[in-house]
């Protein structure tokens, strides 16, 4: 049983971390080389990875899509390429319409290896290529060159909101926990020695529970 507890605990544990590395924003620098559009075929197992259709995405009968792509390079020379489609109210939770304003600002900062325009490009999801996943584009920024590289405040602040949440819930959890062994201490107290092993049997119990 305790082996089995641990399993699941670790796999919570990863889930959890899979989940707030898709979902949180991160920023990377990058240099923006083309804007463009491209029919996307979403019959795949790769469809969870881009917007539902209830962001007012448009879908041909054949279950295609035209989804805007931001082309970039790193400065270390590496491609790097972003979808940039609206979120809506589905999750995760950006609220974001302005795509088409988005892919403006992109176009405006499209620039060469010879005259570069540094960005900080704000995002969230995963770059998978051979699985055809990119990550979605939530804000550009210029920045002064490729080696600035601004704080990542909105990731920072959800983490810290998440850890004021756990920290509550586990000193929440272990107060119920002393509460319950005081019970078991009063209870062992008011029943005389000779009748208490049910008393006993309850601890050794509730010891192994833990």
């Amino acid at each position: 049983m305790r082996i089995f507890q641990v399993v699941i605990g670790v796999l919570f544990g990863v889930a959890v971390f899979l989940s707030l590395d898709y979902i949180l924003p991160s920023r990377n620098t990058v240099r923006i080389t083309n804007v463009y559009n491209q029919l996307i075929d979403l019959n795949g197992t790769n469809a969870i990875f881009y917007a539902s259709p209830d962001t007012g995405a448009v879908e041909t009968s054949d279950g295609r899509r035209d989804v805007r792509f931001i082309a970039a390079v790193r400065p270390n020379g590496k491609p790097f390429v972003y979808r940039n489609e609206d979120t809506g109210l589905i999750w995760p939770p950006y609220f974001k319409y302005d795509s088409a304003n988005l892919h403006a600002v992109a176009s405006d900062q499209v620039s060469t290896a010879e005259s570069p325009k540094w960005v900080s490009v704000s995002a969230y999801g995963w770059r998978i290529p051979w699985w055809s996943v990119y990550p979605n584009a939530i804000g550009i920024r210029p920045v002064a060159g490729p080696d600035v590289q601004p704080m990542n405040w909105p990731a920072m602040l959800i983490l810290g909101i998440i850890g004021v949440l756990l920290a509550v819930v586990w000193r929440a959890w272990n107060r119920f926990i002393d509460r319950r062994e005081g019970r078991l201490v009063r209870v062992e107290q008011r029943v005389p020695a000779a009748k208490g092993g049910g008393v006993s049997r309850i601890r050794r119990w509730w010891a192994a529970r833990r």
